[in-house]
């Protein structure tokens, strides 16, 4: 059986679409067979943000009509054997993603949730920026889903910058997590090229260390702060206080 797990916020433009796609990408190149189901039935923006450009054959909207079986609903990522995704562009009743996640059960070794099918998960992650809205909108989220029934709630902070906890602006990843009275699964840094399809290696490797820690496997810890000591590092967060 999969281990299901559901990333969610209820504040937009937290990145939780970027976590999931980052952290199952990161567990489909560690060996594990990862799928992510996204959540957006209006646009599929989820699988835009994983690198499924090309539209999928059948979506779970079809599945749902009785026009195909779940598992050709399934998108093959293009540069990843190991990592799937499925649409739910289109899709009315969203207990069809339920039954989709039932049905695909077997196939995966992690089935990603993003913002759809709740009840079918085994595991919650909220994901949040380090802004006081965030935490606040995150600490709702929190209360919500312990209060339908969520087990297991963690944390991932997104969009973190070394350069504004060094300079008092914004507290650390472990000190939003006390504040939201959640176990800290990883930490994003803030990466401008993630716009533009891209991303940093620091940020590659945040994303390999969340996969390790969410499957239990051992992992050479991440050093959020690298880069940031010294005088190239004085320079680093000169300049990002300018942008």
């Amino acid at each position: 059986m999969a281990q299901k797990i559901f990333f969610t916020c209820f504040k937009g433009g937290c990145g939780v679409s970027t976590c999931c796609a980052g952290v199952a990408l990161a567990l489909a190149i560690s060996g594990e067979r990862a799928l992510v189901i996204d959540g957006d039935y209006r646009c599929g923006s989820g699988m835009i943000t994983g690198g499924i450009n090309s539209a999928p054959v059948y979506t779970l909207a079809d599945y749902g009509r009785g026009a195909c079986r779940a598992k050709q609903t399934i998108t093959p990522h293009p540069k990843c054997s190991n990592l799937c995704y499925c649409s739910s562009e289109g899709l009315s009743d969203l207990s069809y993603a339920e039954k989709a996640v039932a049905d695909l059960d077997g196939l995966f070794d992690y089935i990603l949730l993003d913002n759809i099918a709740f009840k079918s998960c085994d595991r919650a992650i909220i994901v949040t920026e380090p802004y006081t809205p965030s935490i606040k909108c995150a600490d709702k989220c929190r209360s919500y889903l312990a209060d339908n029934g969520a087990n297991s709630i963690e944390l991932i902070v997104n969009k973190l910058n070394a350069g504004q906890i060094l300079s008092g602006e914004t507290m650390t990843a472990r000190e939003i997590a006390a504040v939201l009275h959640l176990p800290l699964v990883a930490v994003i840094p803030e990466d401008l090229n993630l716009a533009s399809g891209g991303i940093k290696k620091n940020t590659a490797a945040a994303f390999r260390y969340a996969a390790a820690v969410i499957s239990g496997a051992k992992a050479r810890k991440y050093d959020f702060f690298s880069g940031y000591s010294g005088v190239s590092g004085f320079l680093k967060r000169k300049m990002r206080a300018k942008i």
